[in-house]
């Protein structure tokens, strides 16, 4: 449970607790102020006959019992009757409490079996059973055997009285007070733990459940506890196409469905789109679940479902906390695998999160001490051989390791924003290092990578500006390659940002085109100048007509938009012959060079052979 929700239970003690040192006076006047709240016997034909409160009698003595029912057998609080449940035991009424969790209040004997007994069962229902709601009124015969302001300091009771003490009037008003305390508590509660739109349990309320339900279903089941968090596929776009009254007539119709679902335990909505479902069974079993992805039908329009789902099992000692973190992980999973995925959570991705976090530290703390570097690989003319231009790689070789391939860290630091700061370094360091080219080669161009996060920056192009000015570059020597799922957001602000990095005369290239989602029109709306050909089609050259067919599609559409065509990844003669015969201007690979430092850059280009 959360620090905000432990705090609940002694803010209502310190605002909700009786008195235990109220005067005759005051009590007098508790009896008047319970007036209007308290029902007589003549109101009893318009109860609820389901609406009570229990109220459970811990007490070794029968007669306790007897007058205890006798005095309050009349009482109506709020609407609600008295439902009185009896124990003669500690033992006895921890039974009870777990077959009637929405007892309201206990009348508790301290001494019974055993001296403590009482005080040993407060205990055992505020840690063990979690009812934090269950007012406690605890009753002694014997007042010596604990101090009334420790004991109601140290437990959650709402009053400590000896039974004397408890006369008729006295009873009723200690009773009208716990019960009063009970529906403020259960208020603040569902404020706290419920889902106000679907009446599903929220965040908070999903662990404190897990928390108290672990330990209970891990002893008395065989069936394993599953923890599946599910997220809702393009919900945003519903809510953007038919408003967020339709949206939430969805959310609430999936709540219902899964509360429905078989083995359900209890479901929670975690946030706008993304919901939880505690279930008995197999893990795998929420994989073949139809009755999850069928189609919601409200104000006669039908609204498919599609969603990603990771699942955890829960295991001894497993905390509530502990399960969502791991369910978590795997729905993370899940997503990058794309829609409709699911994926069940196993202890290496544990270890997996710890190395890309360890990871993640050396990289920041290395790009800070300037420890990353470039290579550069050539990029020539296929039809005449002249070099053309080089990409910039960043590449990272940890102090005393192995180097970390590019596309580990890459995605690293896509994922935590890292890539941010390490393009524009990258920039930076290219247009330094171009300046030590152009003396020799003017028109020479240097291929920078730019990512979807990086490019979406509101200030990137006037980064780029800043960048060219400072190192001394024309923009004209700046390529910048960008990755085509920035082309197909297709907002105003994208065309705006190419238009600007025209302006100071880059050139644009759509990097790994045909890999993504591709659309058409507006590539046509972008002024792009160059198409690269991904690396796993030119790969598929000599393995298949269907790569031939997609690289002659692409070079086809970059010569019908006047777009110069490069292929990336050349590595064979078969496949840079197939390239010229199919009329791509440019390209790239280990066949032509491999990425090189500068200095090594600088003697590949003396033996070029143009």
């Amino acid at each position: 449970m959360s620090a905000y929700l432990c705090g609940i239970n002694e803010q209502l003690m310190n605002l909700l607790s009786f008195s235990t040192t109220s005067s005759t006076s005051k009590e007098n006047d508790e009896l008047l102020y319970f007036t209007d709240e308290l029902e007589t016997s003549a109101d009893a034909s318009q109860d609820d006959p389901a609406a009570v409160f229990k109220v459970l009698i811990v007490d070794d003595d029968e007669d306790i019992h007897l007058a205890t029912r006798l005095t309050l057998k009349n009482m109506r609080f709020k609407g609600r009757r008295l439902e009185f449940i009896d124990a003669y035991s500690g033992e006895e009424a921890y039974y009870l409490l777990q077959t009637h969790p929405d007892t309201a209040v206990m009348l508790l004997d301290v001494v019974m079996e055993t001296e403590q007994a009482g005080l040993n069962l407060i205990g055992q229902i505020r840690h063990h059973l979690g009812l934090q709601s269950l007012r406690i009124i605890l009753r002694t015969g014997q007042p010596g055997y604990a101090p009334e302001l420790q004991t109601v300091a140290r437990y959650d009771i709402n009053d400590y009285k000896t039974k004397t003490e408890l006369t008729h009037d006295k009873l009723h008003v200690i009773m009208m007070t716990a019960l009063r305390s009970y529906l403020l508590y259960e208020e603040l509660v569902t404020l706290a733990y419920d889902d106000a739109l679907t009446g599903l349990l929220n965040r908070n309320g999903l662990i404190n459940m897990l928390d108290l339900q672990l330990g209970i279903c891990l002893d008395q089941d065989e069936q394993s506890l599953q923890l599946a968090l599910i997220d809702l596929n393009q919900f945003s776009v519903l809510n953007d196409t038919f408003g967020t009254r339709q949206g939430d007539l969805l959310l609430k119709a999936f709540a219902r469905r899964l509360e429905s679902q078989a083995g359900c335990v209890v479901a929670a909505r975690l946030n706008a789109d993304h919901f939880a479902l505690v279930y008995k069974g197999d893990a795998e079993q929420l994989k073949a679940r139809e009755s999850l992805t069928e189609p919601i039908l409200f104000d006669d329009i039908e609204h498919p479902l599609s969603f990603c789902i990771g699942v955890a099992t829960c295991t001894e000692g497993m905390t509530g906390d502990e399960l969502l973190s791991y369910a978590t992980m795997a729905l993370k999973r899940a997503k990058n695998q794309g829609h409709g995925s699911c994926v069940i959570f196993n202890p290496s991705m544990v270890e997996e999160l710890r190395y890309h976090s360890q990871m993640l530290r050396s990289l920041k703390r290395d790009l800070d001490l300037g420890q990353l570097f470039l290579e550069y690989q050539p990029q020539i003319d296929l039809a005449t051989s002249q070099l053309l231009g080089v990409e910039a790689l960043v590449r990272w070789h940890p102090a005393g390791g192995q180097r970390i391939p590019p596309d580990q860290f890459i995605h690293l630091a896509e994922q935590s924003g890292l890539i941010i700061k390490l393009g524009d370094w990258v920039l930076q360091q290219a247009l330094l290092d171009l300046q030590e080219l152009l003396p020799e080669f003017p028109n020479i161009r240097m291929a920078v990578n730019v990512s979807a996060l990086q490019f979406n920056q509101p200030d990137f192009e006037t980064k780029v500006a800043k960048a060219l000015k400072n190192s001394g570059v024309s923009g004209q020597n700046l390529d910048l390659e960008i990755t085509e799922s920035v082309g197909v957001l297709g907002s105003l602000e994208v065309e705006n940002k190419f238009t600007y990095l025209k302006q100071l005369g880059v050139t644009l290239s759509i990097d790994d085109f045909g890999t993504g989602f591709s659309s058409l029109s507006y590539l046509e709306k972008l002024s792009a100048d160059r198409l690269k050909i991904d690396r796993s089609f030119v790969a598929k050259l000599d393995a298949s007509d269907s790569g031939q067919r997609i690289v002659q599609m692409i070079i086809g559409l970059g010569q019908r938009l006047n777009l110069q065509v490069l292929a990336e990844g050349i590595e064979t003669n078969s496949q840079l012959e197939e390239l010229k015969a199919l009329g791509c201007h440019e390209g790239q690979g280990y066949l032509i060079a491999r990425p090189l430092a500068l200095d090594a850059l600088l003697e590949w280009i003396d033996q070029w052979d143009c």
